[in-house]
């Protein structure tokens, strides 16, 4: 039995994007599940349905991906095959039309599994992934956000900092953060992916959890598949996705999901939220923050949304 969730990021989403973010997450569950129907594998689903929301501009990642202090839209982006481990990875990478094409070439070169920067840039070229000018990830929406930051700062004289970031709720944007997916396939097999377009007025070079395995993304044979969304520093410090998981095989997944977000907020102060497949097909979702859009489905089931 194959299936597949996705998640569009959570944060302070206003309530009158609610529709846009469960609409978004549909279409990208209805392009990862006819893939599973065809008897495709859950790394290529996760990865087709995590390019459907790069190609939003309702998420954070891709085209609407937020901009760093200098006002770049930088992306990082992850995948994740269960059955052995494997791993692609990215960070800080620039004008890379769909970046989880690129972690999906790093991880079938197989020398490496992170790689950042122009470097990263320079590898997609030679692997054949699809470029772009960094101005097709721009919308208007990270624009003024990226503007009000800096009139703030003009205001009040003082530089963002990692202080001024709110890691309670929306990070600075009003769209969520990180979008992702995992999913079954009918051979059992499980994926992860996880894309995003980071913090608004980042430090640059800053890498947040999404392209760190056991922190973002994660997925193994024997516990499951896992995507995180949130504050990254906090994912990153609590290890958030293995821990995650771990947690999951031994109670019900969803208060597994709350719990382990509600913990990493006790100790780390961030919020955020997270969707699994487990290995026999169960999906879960959970979050602490105001939103998260979501929408996942199971064969022989109808596809839902959550938000």
């Amino acid at each position: 039995m194959w299936s597949i969730i996705v998640h569009g990021g959570a944060g302070a989403i206003p309530g009158p994007l609610e529709a846009q973010h469960r609409a978004g997450c549909a279409r990208a569950v209805e392009v990862g599940a006819a893939l599973l129907a065809r008897g495709a594998s859950a790394l290529d689903a996760a990865q087709a349905a995590v390019r459907v929301l790069e190609d939003d501009p309702t998420f954070n990642a891709g085209v609407g991906a937020t901009l760093d202090a200098r006002g770049l839209p930088l992306t990082d982006a992850a995948v994740m095959r269960g059955e052995d481990l494997a791993y692609g990875a990215v960070g800080q990478v620039l004008g890379v039309r769909n970046p989880i094409d690129l972690a999906r070439a790093v991880l079938e070169d197989g020398r490496h599994c992170l790689l950042v920067g122009p470097n990263a840039v320079e590898f997609a070229r030679d692997a054949g992934v699809a470029l772009c000018d960094p101005a097709r990830h721009l919308t208007e929406a990270t624009i003024r956000a990226y503007t009000a930051r800096r009139e703030e700062e003009a205001r009040s004289g003082r530089r963002a900092a990692t202080a001024d970031w709110d890691p309670q709720e929306g990070l600075g944007v009003d769209r969520g953060n990180t979008v992702g997916a995992v999913a079954r396939d009918a051979a059992g097999g499980l994926a992860a992916a996880t894309s995003t377009g980071g913090l608004l007025m980042r430090y640059p070079g800053r890498v947040g959890d999404s392209p760190v395995a056991g922190a973002g993304t994660y997925a193994d044979a024997e516990l499951g598949a896992l995507s995180a969304t949130g504050h990254g520093e906090t994912m990153l410090r609590t290890v958030f996705a293995l821990r995650a998981l771990q947690a999951a095989q031994a109670a019900d997944p969803t208060e597994a999901l709350l719990a382990a977000l509600d913990d990493a907020r006790a100790r780390v102060g961030g919020k955020g939220g997270a969707i699994l497949v487990l290995p026999d097909g169960r999906l879960a979702h959970a979050r602490n923050t105001r939103g998260m859009g979501v929408a996942g489905q199971r064969e022989g089931e109808a596809l839902f949304t959550a938000f």
